[in-house]
């Protein structure tokens, strides 16, 4: 089956400056924006987010209120994510700066939520540091929806080395591709290793229906076209492949039923914790799990490297703006404050991008913040083993992107409900060819709901 992603040239471009970065110094340096970000209404200005390092959030947002005049107000939303922020802007509520994944993103603006980002003042400025296939993928009916909070790679390998090599396997056994990957955990098991393997099975909007999409992509599939959005999933190839794998891993005792009710925190607490041998996880808890203090397996956790075939899958978000009604002061207010937080501090530095980089090694689309050379060696510093940093470019490079689902206005409902049908595959033994039926049926019935033909 023809692989339907962002082209690989457009991919390479992505982190073509970092490579650079990681072999010699740049010479880039960086001038005052000269735009006023100092807050004038007197308004406040409602933000609300995710749960992820809210301690790092609420510094950035005080930072911005004490030395500009903000009277930001930072709220972290608690439960499932999409459908709470949905409530708020149908209400609405006082949201005024958000988190959202392009999935979400392309709902809202296409519900009139939103606030384009071409409307901000230092728009053109935005658009020429993305990288481009970034760009493409936030942007919907050649609207740029948000500015970079991250961009990672979802579904690297994690590899506990220590354990893999205990088992008297070696580096020259690394699986190339998801069937050797599962052959590679019988042997492990075998060797006495009583938990090789966490899947991405666990319970989020973006746990085992994401697993699922980015293991069909890696494998040569797409679950929707592209452009089109027209389901893609076939009885035969990449799609029952995965699915007929997930079934024999399940038979075989090597998952237990309590990972189809983590959440993310129990699901990384779970590797973190040094038990399993290998799992998908997101590219930049390489540096969480490789902090001493944070796991007994610290140092040890390194991923398995790009060799033909890709791992995992683009995941990323950006902060909006909501449409919703105010004075135009304060309005403006929340662009500055967006533009601030979104992308260049009053000084003309990459505060908040820099500093989750520096923090969290969460990666931006902006060429300035990724060919830094403090950028290269952030990495390198957060990875296990010598060459770790280009080999995750190399695998980073090679990322899918399943725009056929995410760029579209069905994202969420579809997402929720094959979250649900994928467990009920695995907890009811359902049948592969039925399964791969209705979730064609349930993309098809979206398309017809909302008229994409």
């Amino acid at each position: 089956m023809r692989k339907l992603v962002i082209s690989r040239r457009e991919s390479l471009k992505l982190l073509g400056g970092l490579g650079a970065a990681l072999a010699v110094p740049s010479g880039l340096a960086f001038a005052k924006t000269g735009a006023s970000l100092k807050a004038e209404s007197g308004e406040g200005v409602f933000f609300k987010g995710w749960q992820f390092r809210t301690d790092l959030v609420e510094a950035n947002v005080s930072r911005y209120n004490s030395e500009l005049a903000g009277k930001v107000q930072y709220q972290t939303v608690a439960g499932d994510y999409p459908s709470v922020m949905q409530n708020y802007l149908i209400s609405g509520a006082e949201v005024d700066v958000l988190y959202g994944n392009p999935s979400q993103a392309v709902r809202y603006l296409e519900a009139g939520w939103l606030a384009p980002a071409d409307d901000l003042p230092d728009f053109q400025e935005v658009a020429s540091d993305m990288y481009p296939n970034i760009k493409d993928a936030w942007s919907y009916k050649d609207k740029l929806m948000g500015l970079s909070y991250f961009v990672s790679n979802r579904g690297i390998i994690h590899t506990n080395m220590k354990r893999f090599l205990d088992s008297g396997l070696t580096e020259a056994d690394f699986p190339k591709n998801w069937p050797e990957l599962y052959d590679v955990l019988y042997k492990l098991r075998d060797r006495g290793q009583k938990e090789p393997f966490l899947p991405h099975w666990f319970n989020e909007w973006f746990g085992i229906g994401w697993g699922f999409a980015f293991e069909v992509m890696n494998r040569g599939g797409a679950v929707a076209d592209p452009q089109t959005h027209k389901p893609m999933l076939t009885d035969t190839g990449p799609a029952a492949e995965t699915l007929e794998a997930w079934k024999r891993l399940w038979k075989d005792g090597f998952v237990s039923e309590e990972v189809l009710t983590y959440n993310e925190a129990a699901y990384t607490g779970a590797f973190r914790s040094g038990r399993f041998v290998m799992s998908p996880q997101q590219h930049y808890d390489l540096k969480l799990f490789n902090t001493p203090g944070n796991s007994p397996a610290a140092g040890s956790i390194s991923f398995l490297p790009y060799q033909g075939q890709s791992w995992g899958m683009i995941d990323s978000a950006m902060y909006l703006m909501s449409s919703r009604k105010r004075p135009t002061p304060a309005t403006d207010d929340v662009r500055r404050f967006l533009s601030w937080y979104g992308y260049k501090d009053q000084d003309g530095a990459y505060f908040v991008a820099e500093k989750f980089m520096k923090e969290t090694m969460l990666f931006s689309a902006y060429k300035g913040v990724m060919e830094k050379p403090e950028t290269a060696e952030t990495i390198r510093a957060s990875l296990a083993r010598e060459g770790d940093a280009e080999r995750l470019l190399e695998v980073y490079k090679h990322a899918d992107y399943p725009k056929g689902i995410f760029n579209v206005v069905w994202s969420e409902e579809y997402n929720a409900w094959v979250k649900e049908k994928l467990s009920a595959f695995l907890l009811n033994d359902l049948e592969v060819v039925k399964t791969i039926h209705e979730m064609n049926d349930k993309m098809a019935a979206l398309n017809d709901k909302y008229g994409i033909h």
